[in-house]
This record gives structure tokens, C-alpha cells and sequence, in this order.
């Protein structure tokens, strides 16, 4: 028997237990009753199960907020991560504040033994909306513009496809993950499925999936020298997050159409994760087609790249020309 015919062979039996381990991440699990009713402390926030997360604010030097963008890091990320967009804001968009949660499963989560782990997606979209409930509920009357980078992007993403009335007034997503790559053959996806339903705890690097010994996030870092210096670097993630994630890419095309909200579209041409043109081609997903900036020479971590200024200038003029219905304009 041929290698190819072994693939073959393996990739069918992985993809079919793939499927049945997908479509019961499919059924959400049920929510547990909190002891403690979710609210928003100066530092930390009480979700959906009474845990209690870390986040960041930047709010406006003036302190008449209009417009809240609530910001959602990426994989290894953390709330620190928005301080750029925060810091520009106070700056050059009066009335702006922004809120940045630490991500469940991430390197400020709490409970140590889950970092880099999450039990089912769906404990984010409801971390994602219970914050974002809380924040607008503290600042009443303004308008709530979400934020979602990389991984945050997906969850952003999905949050607001799920959730009727939507969570949030217009949504921005830098550098989104819309598609698996064609360097990652099928039979090896079906392979990493099958694991994922049979040792969903077992933890591997990002690097040992992309299988590759670099990762350039900006034009003058790559992944590993970056989270080096990070005190809330995750070195491993569980099959089972991996896989999560690895849904919520697969179906970011249709999430994209139950969203009827403005979008905005950011990516850069140098991006790893996603191909320039899959970008484009998810843009136009969205019923009324996303606003689209694209940033040929730059990489990953938009905010973090020799482009920075020019992202958060255009991500400005975008929120101060924000059409929605019944806000005030912004100055």
C-alpha cells in the first residue's frame, strides 16, 4: 500500500470522527448558575459563572464619554495589548474610551491550571457579552463599538452573529483569520480533529502546528522573540481551544452574514494567518459590505507594526464618521 493511499485512508477515519466530535462542540453546553451575579469592579469583572476576570480601561481625559470600543486580544494576547488603541483615542477622539478584558484561557486568567486551555467557545461569547453588558450599563447613552484582533476577531465575531439584539454598535476587525491555509493539507487537519476529540487536554505550541520554526507578527519581530518578553506568554494551548478555533475560522464566512451591524476590515499584506485576498473576499460576507483598509507592507499585530499611526488614524476617522441611528455625532 502506497503512502498516499495510507493518507487517504487515515484522513477519511480522522475526518469522519472529526465530524462527530464537531457537531457536539455544535451544542453549547449548559451554562452554569452563578453564586455570584456578574458586575464590573475597578479592575476586575464577575462573568456569566461568577468568575472573576482581570480587564484594562482607557477612559477619555475629558471624562464625558460618548463612545465605548470594548477590545478583545488575541491568542498568547492579553488587555495590555490594546493600550495603543487606548492611549491614540484619549488623544485624538474626545468622548472615546476603551475597555480591554483578559480573555479566559489566556496568560492573566486567574485560575492558572486554565491558561491556554478553555472548556467550549462558547464560555467566551458569554464572557464577551456579559462584559460588554456591564461596560455599556456603566456608561449609559453611549454608543458601543467593538474590538477584535486575531483570535479576538472570531470571537467578536461570532459573539455578535449569535446574539439578538446585537451586543455592540459597529464592529472592527484587525487582521481576522477567515480561512485555513493550503500549506495545512486536509488529511493533516482531519489528523489534528481526531486528536482534538480523543486528547482534547493535551497541550502543543503554536509553532508545532504551523509547522513553522518562525512566525513573523511585525517587520521586525517574529513570534518567539515577542513572547519572550511578554509575563503572560502561553507556551502551549489544549487541542480541544486549538479546535475551537480552528471551528470558528471554518465558519467566519457565515457568521459574517448574520451581522448586520457597520463593520470595518483591517489586515496587512505581510499577515501569516491570512491571505490578502480571502481577507477581501470575507469583507464582502457581510450583508452591507465591510470597510476595508488594507495595509500591503505590514503584519500581524497592526498596532504594533512600523504602520501603527496610520491604522489607528484610520480606525479614528472611521469611528468619528460612524453613522448610527439616534447617536449623537462625535466631535
Amino acid at each position: 500500500m502506497t503512502a498516499d493511499r495510507v493518507r487517504r485512508i487515515v484522513a477519511r477515519a480522522a475526518l469522519a470522527a472529526a465530524a462527530a466530535a464537531l457537531a457536539s462542540c455544535a451544542t453549547s453546553p449548559p451554562v452554569p448558575s452563578p453564586s455570584i451575579a456578574p458586575a464590573l469592579g475597578k479592575s476586575t469583572y464577575t462573568s456569566f459563572d461568577g468568575d472573576r476576570l482581570p480587564y484594562r480601561r482607557w477612559l477619555p481625559k475629558n471624562g464625558d464619554t460618548k463612545l465605548v470600543v470594548v477590545g478583545f486580544h488575541g491568542i498568547a494576547g492579553a488587555s495590555v495589548d490594546l493600550e495603543n488603541l487606548g492611549t491614540h483615542l484619549q488623544d485624538h477622539l474626545p468622548g472615546a474610551a476603551v475597555y480591554a478584558p483578559d480573555l479566559r484561557g489566556q496568560g492573566y486568567d486567574p485560575q492558572v491550571s486554565r491558561r491556554g486551555d478553555i472548556r467550549h467557545q462558547e464560555d467566551w461569547i458569554l464572557d464577551a457579552r456579559t462584559f460588554s453588558r456591564l461596560v455599556r450599563t456603566s456608561h449609559p447613552g453611549s454608543r458601543v463599538v467593538w474590538w477584535g484582533e486575531s483570535m479576538g476577531s472570531l470571537i467578536a465575531l461570532h459573539t455578535v452573529a449569535t446574539t439578538d439584539p446585537p451586543p455592540c454598535d459597529a464592529l472592527i476587525l484587525a487582521s481576522p483569520v477567515v480561512r485555513i491555509g493550503d500549506n495545512i493539507p486536509a488529511w493533516r487537519r482531519g489528523l489534528f480533529r481526531l486528536a482534538s476529540f480523543v486528547a482534547p487536554k493535551k497541550r502543543i505550541s503554536l509553532e508545532s502546528l504551523s509547522g513553522e520554526d518562525t512566525v513573523q507578527v511585525t517587520r521586525g519581530e517574529v513570534h518567539q522573540d515577542q513572547a519572550a518578553t511578554n509575563p503572560y506568554h502561553v507556551s502551549k494551548f489544549s487541542l480541544r481551544l486549538l479546535a475551537s478555533l480552528e471551528h470558528m475560522i471554518r465558519t467566519a464566512p457565515e457568521a459574517a452574514g448574520q451581522v448586520s451591524i457597520p463593520v470595518l476590515v483591517v489586515h496587512g499584506g505581510h499577515d501569516l494567518f491570512s491571505n490578502p485576498a480571502d481577507v477581501a473576499h470575507f469583507a464582502k460576507r457581510f450583508p452591507t459590505p465591510a470597510k476595508r483598509h488594507y495595509y500591503p507592507d505590514s503584519y500581524h499585530l497592526l498596532f504594533y507594526d512600523h504602520e501603527k499611526d496610520k491604522v489607528a488614524a484610520d480606525v479614528t476617522t472611521w469611528l468619528r464618521e460612524l453613522p448610527l441611528e439616534n447617536k449623537p455625532s462625535l466631535p
